[in-house]
């Protein structure tokens, strides 16, 4: 179903504005938005770029059609058209594309497309994204799709800018401030996903604890600043080494838990290469030169697991156990 627009209104698809109240989340929002707008107006390519927090960058969070430029794109906002409507605000159209000497232009042009629009995302005079269109044909864009797409933008910024404040503030809410990792309340909430999938579908998941080795006396020789200092290198060390479909927690002081997709030899593997990342890192404070290990208890759950909380007591034994042991160790039970 296709809009219509004259002076004085814009008809857009029913469907598309109940999926769009819909929406349980910014991700969905984005995707139907880029599922959407080729539909309202003519196009072969639909995305959505955010600011996603870098100072000279933005990224393709939503992709519909032709993939010339893929999701999960970084664009850099000099020399690229994306970049310039994002920075002069104000809506752009291209109808030939292979004279461009835009770097963004010049990759939709090597992908098949020959005209492309783009219109920014704005709320209280900040932008924050833009919407783009692209199309297989030259000339495809003319003063009347620019007027009905610029409206769409201003009435979908309002919207998003809102999911955009809920989402920021969710995430404020389940990540911990110091280490940047996600916190015991956010552990909860995917914890119990996982046992649920584990229950009904019998998708394998681990768990591993770590704490890191005689901390105390870090903060008791060195001050809490270096103490702070050591949870944060550790954190991105964590960071560096974890898959993007593995879950990293902090849930005490120097306490950490990973969830793990996947069964407990894949955990056990991934515990040992973390153990080993760390022993071979150091902290740089004044002239001291600090090394620190950690000790980790892996498990997985279990068919008898009928709780979050009888995974974690496991993986907490086999934590004691390896700080039992001597400390600078991995164990599984």
């Amino acid at each position: 179903m296709s809009s219509s627009i004259n002076h004085e209104s814009i008809c857009l698809p029913i469907t598309f504005v109940n999926e769009l109240s819909k929406s349980k989340d910014l991700p969905e929002t984005l995707d139907l938005i880029s599922h959407w707008l080729p539909q309202i107006i003519d196009a072969d390519r639909a995305s959505v770029c955010l600011h996603n927090g870098q100072e000279d960058t933005l990224e393709v969070y939503a992709l519909y059609g032709n993939k010339a430029i893929q999701a999960n794109t970084i664009l850099q906002i000099d020399n690229t058209m994306v970049g310039r409507v994002f920075q002069s605000k104000t809506l752009e159209i291209n109808n030939n594309l292979k004279e461009s000497q835009d770097f963004d232009c010049r990759i939709l042009h090597e992908g098949g497309l020959n005209s492309c629009m783009d219109v920014p995302l704005q709320k209280s005079g900040a932008c924050f994204g833009t919407l783009n269109l692209g199309s297989l044909r030259e000339n495809a864009y003319q003063t009347q799709h620019a007027v009905l797409l610029e409206c769409i933008a201003n009435w979908l910024a309002n919207y998003l800018h809102a999911q955009m404040e809920i989402t920021e503030q969710k995430k404020r809410a389940e990540t911990d401030p110091l280490t940047k990792a996600s916190n015991r309340r956010c552990l909860t909430i995917v914890g119990n996903e996982l046992l649920n999938k584990w229950q009904s579908d019998k998708q394998p998941f681990a768990m591993i604890m770590m704490d890191i080795d005689n901390f105390k006396h870090f903060n008791d020789r060195y001050g809490h600043n270096v103490g702070d200092l050591v949870l944060v290198t550790f954190s991105q060390v964590i960071n560096q080494v974890i898959r993007t479909y593995d879950h990293f927690f902090r849930v005490g002081g120097d306490e950490f838990v990973i969830l793990v997709s996947g069964n407990v030899d894949a955990a056990e593997k991934l515990a040992e290469r973390i153990r080993l990342e760390v022993a071979g890192m150091s902290v740089q404070y004044d002239i001291h030169n600090l090394h620190i290990t950690i000790s980790c208890g892996v498990t997985s759950a279990q068919l008898q697991d009928d709780s979050l909380e009888s995974i974690y007591n496991r993986a907490d034994q086999a934590l004691y156990l390896s700080k039992k042991n001597g400390r600078d160790r991995t164990t599984v039970n």
